[in-house]
């Protein structure tokens, strides 16, 4: 029996296209629904060859919808749940490729591997993880210190680390040399995608370090004691604020590897622009320290590590006047409105979060510090730190 069309004039009458669509349900697949109910089935395929499709619209707007703002969700919280690499706390502290230590006011962050230039492994990629993870929730600590020991900041990715990573899935045989030859078959396939997915869990646990390291509540300096090269420039850039000795430089060379400094590349690019990012990434330039301040990479150069501590202590004298909440909410706000559109919801976003500081205990002590003249709490307990290791 053939379906009993309805009238123009009756449609109307039923409010077919004029029911609100339910909340997750387009408009589209409302009125379908509402269109069956009178024997009129649409088949899934009915638009096939148009060249307006609901189908593909409402697909391509879910897939917007996916893409969440800071201010919804933190991305901190987008990246995945924390947990711990090495060392749980600062208490029990013991990673030999990475020290950790926190004085008045100010924590010391050291790549500790100087016969291996401090290039990332495992202990020193664990060590930042938990270091972040701890000081993320010390808000005693007002500034954090990141430096290396050694003759070189940090040199990028460890290259014996990934040949081991290689080695365990079968990629490489135990000297390095070639293939391991595992069996035909379901061997090599699962020996391929150990590789693989090994590569994207370390590139993806690499990535959220790097944005928990940019997002600390605290000032965060960069001490570069020597040149950084790869991961280690991406280190750098994470920082507020980059002191570096006269002779460092830093290079981005992965493009001569056939690999790209994919992972850092949003915290380089927000600190040096595009531009310099295309000069830097694309010719491999080994930069020296004037092209470093000239293109916003390093604020301040020093003749030797022995004068970090005093150009630390400038630092540490300026931020022991503001308030530390205050300077951690300004850093998050400015992260989250990096490369934002301006809309209504960006708006609302930082006028909430005005309002949030404004009406929090810290503004209010502030504000009662400067109506009685007095100086405020955070001002009375001086920053630490400490003075430089004649090397």
């Amino acid at each position: 029996m053939a379906p009993q069309l309805v009238s123009l004039e009756e449609a109307r009458a039923l409010g077919l296209g004029k029911t609100p669509p339910k909340s997750g349900v387009s408009e589209f697949e409302t009125e379908k629904a509402a269109l069956k109910a009178f024997g009129i089935d649409l088949a899934e395929d009915h638009l096939e060859g148009y060249k307006y499709n609901p189908g593909r619209a409402s697909a391509i707007q879910r897939d917007t919808n996916l893409v969440k703002r800071p201010w919804d969700v933190p991305i901190i919280d987008q990246l995945g749940k924390d947990h711990v690499a090495i060392c749980k706390d600062y208490e029990t502290w013991d990673n030999p490729e990475f020290h950790l230590e926190i004085r008045e006011g100010i924590a010391y962050c050291t790549l500790n591997r100087p016969d291996a230039n401090n290039a990332m492994n495992d202990g020193i990629g664990g060590g930042l993880h938990d270091a972040c993870r701890i000081l993320r929730e010390r808000l005693d600590v007002r500034i954090v210190v990141f430096t290396g020991n050694g003759r070189m900041f940090c040199a990028g990715g460890d290259p014996k680390s990934f040949q081991a990573a290689q080695r365990q899935a079968g990629a490489i045989g135990a000297d390095g040399g070639g293939p391991q030859g595992p069996p035909p078959g379901i061997v090599i396939a699962q020996s391929g995608r150990m590789l693989i997915e090994g590569n994207k869990m370390s590139a993806a646990g690499f990535a959220r370090d790097m944005y928990s390291m940019s997002t600390l509540p605290q000032f965060t300096i960069c001490c570069m004691n020597g040149s950084a090269m790869g991961g280690g420039f991406g280190l750098v850039c994470a920082c507020d604020y980059v002191i570096a000795t006269k002779q460092a430089h830093a290079t981005l060379s992965e493009v001569k590897l056939g690999v790209i400094p994919a992972v850092i590349s949003p915290h380089v690019s927000r600190t040096i622009g595009t531009a310099n990012c295309k000069r830097l990434f694309c010719t491999a330039e080994n930069a020296n320290m004037q092209t470093a301040m000239e293109i916003g990479l390093v604020h301040k150069i020093v003749d030797h590590p022995r004068d970090f501590s005093a150009a630390v202590r400038e630092v540490a004298q300026k931020i022991q006047l503001l308030a530390p909440g205050a300077v951690g909410a300004t850093k998050q706000v400015l992260l989250d409105c990096l490369n934002q559109p301006i809309s209504n919801s960006l708006i609302e976003y930082t006028a909430k979060e005005y309002l949030r500081v404004r009406r929090g205990k810290e503004c209010e002590e502030g504000m009662d510090s400067y109506k009685n003249k007095q100086r405020p709490p955070w001002v009375q307990k001086v920053i630490d730190v400490k003075e430089s290791e004649d090397k």
